[in-house]
């Protein structure tokens, strides 16, 4: 009789034995090879996220049912202190352990950020704040405009690259960075013969120049037309200069009063450069500030399709008016 109760306890743990073998080798199947299913491109991780707040919210994402097993096999290849904040991309071949291994290894999804060329600075604070990914630290403007009167035209316009959890601040720094490299170098090749005093003169121009054509073969002609009129003392009369002086003011026309307003950045009521660049720039503009085309033009207009036409003095620059502008508006007075 004891012989088969000692039988009949046997068998109960041999197959209660059984049973937790074939459930862990389920789990670790379901660990290591079977694929989650799953797609998310924002699974994140915070800063300072330990190995059981992780598996935690692997389970509660249902991306991984045993918490207890995956949290053993974490601390066990001493994996604690690797994991890395940073949003991460899910793809549905992907199996669990792939994804802690992403997370180990700071894997996470690398994004893009333009900032738009003729862009000012508001407008590309309003971009950062439409933009994902991204750490919720604030920006430290005093460290990047370091004694200048706004940050306006300190950040080079340029596609980066960003990794999702980085903050703005690094990619600020970088477009600011890149605008003093870029803007130094330029400086240094430069035509010696502008009447710019500093490199950052040579930006305020390049904003200008950035506003007032998209037009690759045009920048050279308008920089050579801004230096000329520097070069005999005129005022500049750019209308780009106008619309930044409006500010929210501005609804897409200009009027006579609006020429006469009395800003700083009005080049039509000051002469000179504006006191700041008036949008961000990019690599050509700069390029043409520092190199402008040697003519004798001191005007130009808007032709209505996106070119301009140059004259060298008044009568044809009215004559220009009168061919192009026919719809009544404003004429440039450029």
């Amino acid at each position: 009789m004891f012989k088969r109760l000692s039988d009949r306890r046997g068998s109960v743990v041999y197959g209660v034995g059984i049973v937790f073998i074939l459930w862990f080798l389920s789990q670790v199947y379901l660990l290591f090879y079977k694929p989650i299913g799953l797609a998310l491109d924002n699974f994140t991780v915070r800063s300072n996220t330990s190995a059981s707040a992780l598996v935690k919210q692997l389970n509660m994402q249902g991306i991984y049912s045993s918490p207890t097993l995956l949290l053993m096999a974490i601390r066990i290849m001493g994996l604690s202190s690797k994991l890395q904040a940073g949003y991460y991309q899910i793809n549905p071949e992907d199996t669990a352990w792939q994804l802690v291994q992403k997370i180990i290894h700071g894997d996470v999804i690398v994004k893009t950020f333009t900032i738009v060329e003729g862009t000012n600075f508001n407008q590309l604070m309003l971009q950062l704040s439409k933009t994902t990914y991204f750490n919720v630290n604030p920006v430290k403007f005093n460290e990047l405009c370091k004694n200048r009167q706004s940050c306006e035209g300190l950040f080079l316009a340029e596609t980066y690259q960003y990794q999702g959890g980085s903050t703005k601040q690094r990619i600020l720094e970088e477009a600011n960075r890149e605008l003093w490299r870029v803007l130094n170098e330029q400086w240094s090749s430069r035509d010696k013969t502008l009447p710019y005093k500093t490199p950052y003169e040579m930006l305020i121009a390049a904003s200008i120049i950035e506003k007032e054509t998209a037009q690759s073969r045009e920048r050279r002609l308008i920089s050579g037309v801004i230096v000329n009129r520097l070069n005999k003392k005129m005022k500049l009369q750019m209308d780009p200069t106008v619309i930044y002086a409006m500010g929210k003011d501005y609804k897409g026309d200009i009027t006579r009063g609006d020429l006469s307003r009395h800003s700083p950045f009005n080049t039509y009521y000051v002469k000179g450069l504006p006191p700041t660049p008036i949008a961000m720039v990019g690599k050509e503009s700069i390029k043409a500030a520092a190199q402008p085309l040697k003519t004798n033009y001191l005007y130009f207009v808007a032709k209505g399709d996106g070119s301009h036409i140059f004259s060298v003095n008044y009568q044809q620059q009215q004559q220009a008016v009168k061919k192009y502008q026919l719809n009544g508006g404003l004429p440039s007075a450029r």
